[in-house]
């Protein structure tokens, strides 16, 4: 399995280093309503990500697309070993993800095979390849 090894206030850093409108870490700060020090420690990766509400701030100002998004979210996870905050709804209070944390624990315990779950992704994809195309027609 391969590991991501980058880490979340790296990834913060990197969006606002690159930004054009050349934001401080004070003006982010001001903007999701917390302190500069605090803003700070967390580019550095010495505080944890900060919470849902300002990680949509967060993409909401450096208009990050949804995989950029969705990478936000995991490193966040990741750091705070937990669901990642844009899926907990869905893998912990719907039905979908009862089976979806089955499937999981199969799999870890050798239960499910990995071609089985990558067959199930592949074809998910190309159902919602399919949809587009139709809604386009």
């Amino acid at each position: 399995m391969r590991k991501n090894r980058e880490r979340f206030g790296k990834f913060i850093r990197d969006k606002r280093v690159h930004d054009p409108r050349e934001l401080r870490q004070s003006d982010v700060a001001e903007i999701l309503g917390i302190s500069t020090s605090l803003y700070g420690l967390i580019e550095n990766n010495a505080r944890p990500p900060f919470d849902l509400e300002k990680m949509e701030i967060f993409a909401e100002l450096f208009h990050l697309n949804n995989e950029d998004k969705a990478m936000m979210y995991d490193l966040a996870a990741r750091e705070t070993n937990e669901i990642p905050a844009d899926l907990e709804d869905i893998l912990m209070y719907s039905e979908i993800g009862d089976v979806t944390r089955q499937l999981f624990r199969e799999l870890q315990n050798g239960d499910f095979e990995e071609e089985k779950w990558k067959t199930l992704i592949r074809e998910a994809e190309k159902e919602k390849k399919r949809r587009k195309g139709g809604a386009d027609e």
